[in-house]
C-alpha cells in the first residue's frame, strides 16, 4: 500500500507540473549532456519521458516505430475509430482517467456491443438456450447448463483469492505456479470442458499458463469493478495527447540494437548508426522484444532469464466493416464464441441497433495457426469461417483491417502471461533495476492491470532515475 500511496503522489506532481506549479531542479540544467534515455514511445515511456522532462531533465525518447503508442492503436479511418490494440480504461484505472481529464480528453462508454451471444461449437451454430439439451454439449451431466464462455470464470471462482493482487508470487501460493490445466485437472474438470476453455483463453495455452498467473488475473478483474471507458475518438488521442507535449524529445524510427551500460554512461545504438549517452536508461519495451538487443555491462542472471524467457500472448485481430450498401436492418447484430478459427466475434450497433462493425479476435493455439499462414490466408480462413457460421453476412461486409500482434516486429505478442515456475522465479526480477537501466511497462507493474500498469510503471521508473541523477 506504501507504494501505491507513493505512485498517487508521482501523479499528483505531474499535474502541478504540466501546470508549471514546481520548478525544474538546478542541476538538471547544468550539464549539456543527455540524463535520461527511454526506449519504447507507448505509455510507459511517454509517461517517464513527460515527467522527467516537467522536472527539468534532459530527456530522450527512442520508438522504433514510425507512431507513438506501442499497443495502443485505433483505426481512425474507420468510423468510430475502433480498437486494434488496448481497448477498455476499466473503473478502477485511477491514473489514466486523472490523465485523461488533464488531458482534455473525454471518456464515452466503451462501445455499443451486441448482447446476444451464439455459440459455434464442433461445427455446430448453436444458441445460448439450446445449449444444455444440445448434441454437441459433451460436457459431464454437472456442467451442461454452464455456458462454454463461462466456464473459465465459473472454475476460476471456486479457487484462491489473493489479498492483494501483488501476493501472487509469494510463498504462500507457490503451490500455484503450476500449469493451469495441471490445476483444473485436480479440481476434476472433465476434458471437454478444458478443451473448450484453451480454445478462448486470454494466454497462449492452459498448459503454458501458471495457475498463479491466472488467478492474479482474476483478482484484478475483481478490483476493478464493472464498467468500462475508451478515449472519445480513439485511445490513441491519449497517447497523441502526451506526445505532443514532447517536442522535440522523441524520435521515431529508431530501432535499438545495443545497449552498453558498463561505463559512467549508457550507450544506445540503433540500426541505422546512429548512437546516444546519458547518465541513465529507461527501457520500456516488451522482453520478447528486447530479447533480440545486445546488452553488454552485465545483467543479473533471473533478469537475463526474464528478458530471454519471457512469453507474449499472440493475439490475432480481423475486422470488419458492413459495406455502406448492405441492408443493415435485415442483419444479426450477434456476438460469436466458437471453438475455431473465428475465436470470438464481437459485434457492434450503432444507435437505431443496426449492425456497423464487426472483429473476430483470436487467442492462444487459434492466433497462432493463423500467424502461420500469410497476411492473404490468415484473412481468408477468417472470412471463410465467418461467412460459413453467418450465413446472413456474406457478401455485406469487408475486411478493414488484420492485426497479428505476434507477426508485429516491435510487440510479438499483445501482453505478457507467466508460464509454470515463472511467477515464483522471474516476476521479483521484472522491474529490478541493472546498474543504469531501468525497467517499466506493463510487464513491470503487478498492482495494477493494462494501460494502467503501464503508467504507473513509467512513474515509478522515472522516479528510480531522479533518485539517482
Amino acid at each position: 500500500m506504501q507504494r501505491r500511496q507513493i505512485v498517487k503522489g508521482l501523479a499528483a506532481s505531474s499535474l502541478l507540473l504540466a501546470a508549471g506549479g514546481v520548478s525544474a531542479p538546478l542541476w538538471a540544467t547544468s550539464d549539456t549532456s543527455l540524463d535520461v534515455i527511454i526506449i519504447g514511445a507507448g505509455l510507459a515511456g511517454l509517461t517517464s519521458a513527460e515527467y522527467l522532462k516537467n522536472l527539468g531533465y534532459k530527456v530522450l525518447l527512442l520508438e522504433a516505430r514510425d507512431r507513438v503508442g506501442g499497443r495502443i492503436l485505433s483505426l481512425n479511418t474507420q468510423p468510430n475509430s475502433p480498437e486494434a490494440g488496448a481497448l477498455q480504461i476499466g473503473q478502477g484505472y485511477g491514473m489514466m482517467r486523472t490523465f485523461a481529464q488533464r488531458l482534455g480528453l473525454p471518456l464515452v462508454p466503451l462501445g455499443n456491443y451486441a448482447t446476444q451471444n451464439i455459440f459455434v461449437i464442433n461445427g455446430q451454430r448453436i444458441q445460448a438456450a439450446d445449449w444444455p439439451t444440445h448434441g454437441s454439449n459433451h460436457l459431464p451431466e454437472a456442467d451442461k447448463h454452464t455456458l462454454p464462455s463461462s466456464l473459465y470464470f465459473q472454475a476460476l471462482g471456486k479457487g484462491p483469492q489473493y489479498a492483494l493482487p501483488s501476493d501472487w508470487a509469494s510463498e504462500k501460493y507457490a503451490h500455484l505456479d503450476i500449469p493451469l490445466r495441471q490445476y483444473f485437472k485436480q479440481q476434476n474438470l472433465s476434458d471437454e470442458a478444458l478443451r473448450l476453455i484453451d480454445s478462448n483463453l486470454n494466454a497462449l495455452s492452459l498448459q503454458g499458463l501458471s495457475a498463479a498467473d491466472a488467478f492474479y488475473r482474476l483478482s484484478l478483474a475483481r478490483i476493478g469493478g464493472r464498467g468500462a471507458h475508451r478515449i472519445e475518438g480513439g485511445n490513441s488521442r491519449f497517447t497523441q495527447a502526451l506526445a505532443s507535449n514532447l517536442q522535440g524529445v522523441i524520435n521515431t524510427k529508431k530501432v535499438v540494437s545495443r545497449i552498453n551500460h558498463g561505463g559512467e554512461k549508457v550507450i544506445v545504438g540503433c540500426e541505422d548508426g546512429s548512437e546516444y549517452r546519458a547518465k541513465r536508461t529507461i527501457i520500456t519495451t516488451p522482453f520478447s522484444t528486447l530479447k533480440d538487443v545486445e546488452l553488454t555491462g552485465g545483467i543479473r542472471a533471473f533478469k537475463h532469464r526474464a528478458i530471454n524467457e519471457a512469453v507474449y500472448t499472440p493475439v490475432t485481430q480481423v475486422h470488419f466493416a458492413v459495406k455502406k450498401q448492405a441492408d443493415v436492418a435485415a442483419l444479426e447484430a450477434t456476438n460469436l464464441w466458437t471453438d475455431n478459427a473465428l475465436g470470438r466475434v464481437f459485434s457492434q450497433m450503432n444507435n437505431k441497433g443496426q449492425l456497423t462493425y464487426l472483429t473476430s479476435w483470436v487467442n492462444g493455439k487459434q492466433a497462432q495457426a493463423l500467424d502461420n499462414l500469410s497476411a492473404k490466408d490468415a484473412i481468408a480462413t477468417v472470412s471463410a469461417a465467418l461467412a460459413k457460421y453467418c450465413p446472413a453476412l456474406k457478401g455485406k461486409v469487408e475486411v478493414v483491417h488484420h492485426q497479428s500482434w505476434s507477426s508485429e516486429r516491435f510487440s510479438k505478442g499483445a501482453y505478457i502471461q507467466f508460464a509454470p515456475g515463472q511467477v515464483q522465479t522471474l516476476v521479483p526480477h521484472m522491474a529490478c533495476i541493472e546498474g543504469r537501466l531501468h525497467f517499466a511497462g506493463e510487464h513491470t507493474e503487478f498492482m495494477y492491470s493494462g494501460m494502467e500498469s503501464a503508467i504507473v510503471s513509467g512513474l515509478r521508473a522515472a522516479q528510480e532515475v531522479t533518485e539517482r541523477l
